[in-house]
């Protein structure tokens, strides 16, 4: 059996993000003298964000001008990377639970918000939260951003009224601050996209103690029962941190429900030379915004994919964190699934000589390398297999990778 990790959003959703720059025309018009200079404002904050970090000013997205050209780029392509992870969620049976079980109750914390990118991703992806009377919180340094995000969030909620009978407006709490800073109710659901490599990346610390740094300053915000999303670039250094994170976060009792498939030693964990845990929708498959993808090609930025590294953990039934500890610590090769091994599509296709093609895959065996027809999979697929743990042990192993290899 195979289910897939991004899923199609909604129809109206899809319209709305394929119109996604008349929207934040109609909210925040630009002339025709600002349109003209987007693509190099775009390319210059593209360089902020990436090279030039270090010269970043904290309030920057305070400026009129790159928070125009981070909303009709950096937060599009945002949209079209979350917006199918989270509807995955939703109907995947491993996540869905999470959200099915939110409340009018219920409050989510988003770090980091900018103009609320999850929250919006969110509303795209789950018709059923429309009609729940969630609390957000949204924390970020930028009022300015937080300010037009909401806009962006009522303008898109005010398009979808009419496909989602009895919907409710979320309400919305703008925090000014930073990680760390006190909101007034614990979170049922903590999300934080795109903030931490913000923190991490040119810190002279090792990144495991960082990783376990941030997994303590993520507990106070939540309830004794709740889960945390961290999404980041899909590059091996954001990956490495995230897969320190993820072991982290099972040290305080959180299991990992997506995209690991086992909770055992993350064999794809960003190593120097080793393979790094990243997503990748191909922009074409993905059918990406044709306005989007003229805008990155105008700005020097052309895009073919847009990968992501993330990990979504819950707490354990028990809120033990020695079983959790334990379950961190167990063998890869002992699988506990009777019904077999569960293996997640990590890699592109790969060419293997005359034996075809195949995909780096992780599995609670490890390293895993599934020789099929190159169509037969897609980023993030998960495979439900009837091999067992003996099985397994009589598994060839790829002579380049080391990898335990199956073919289909």
């Amino acid at each position: 059996m195979k289910t897939h990790l991004f899923e199609t959003i909604p129809e109206e959703s899809n319209k709305i993000l394929e119109r996604f720059d008349l929207l934040l025309q109609d909210i925040k018009p630009l002339n025709s003298k600002q349109l003209a200079h987007l693509p190099e404002n775009i390319r210059e904050l593209s360089h902020l964000l990436t090279d030039e970090r270090s010269s970043r000013r904290i309030g920057y997205m305070n400026s009129t001008v790159f928070l125009a050209a981070y909303t009709r780029y950096f937060m599009w392509w945002n949209l079209v990377r979350l917006s199918p992870v989270f509807s995955g969620f939703c109907k995947n049976e491993n996540t869905k639970a999470v959200f099915s079980g939110l409340t009018d109750d219920s409050v989510l914390l988003d770090i980091g918000s900018g103009p609320l990118t999850v929250p919006v991703a969110l509303w795209l992806a789950a018709p059923e939260l429309r009609t729940k009377k969630l609390t957000f919180y949204c924390l970020d340094y930028s009022q300015t951003a937080l300010a037009l995000g909401e806009e962006i969030l009522l303008s898109v909620a005010a398009k979808t009224a009419a496909a989602t009978p009895n919907q409710k407006l979320w309400q919305i709490v703008r925090v000014k601050g930073a990680m760390g800073t006190a909101i007034k109710r614990k979170a049922d659901v903590v999300f934080c996209a795109n903030m931490f490599n913000e923190l991490f990346w040119d810190t002279p610390q090792p990144l495991e103690q960082v990783s376990k740094k941030y997994a303590g300053e993520l507990l106070p915000y939540l309830k004794e029962k709740a889960s945390v999303f961290v999404a980041e670039p899909g590059v091996p250094r954001a990956a490495r941190f995230v897969s320190l994170l993820r072991d982290s976060l099972m040290r305080k009792g959180f299991m990992p429900l997506s995209p690991c498939p086992h909770t055992g030693v993350c064999p794809m964990d960003g190593r120097k030379g080793g393979k790094w845990c990243h997503f990748t929708l191909l922009t074409d498959e993905a059918d990406a915004p044709e306005k989007l993808l003229k805008i990155s090609a105008s700005a020097g930025i052309p895009k073919d994919r847009a990968s992501l590294s993330f990990i979504f953990a819950s707490s354990v039934e028990t809120g033990s964190s020695e079983t959790a500890t334990l379950m961190a610590q167990k063998p890869a090769t002992e699988i506990k699934n009777s019904c077999g091994l569960n293996v997640r599509v990590v890699s592109d296709s790969i060419k293997l000589g005359d034996r075809g093609s195949g995909r780096y895959s992780c599995s609670e065996a490890g390293l895993t390398l599934l020789v099929a027809p190159e169509k037969a999979f897609t980023s993030g697929d998960m495979l439900e297999t009837a091999i067992t743990s003996e099985q397994v042990k009589k598994l060839p192993r790829d002579k380049k990778s080391g990898a335990v290899k199956i073919e289909l």
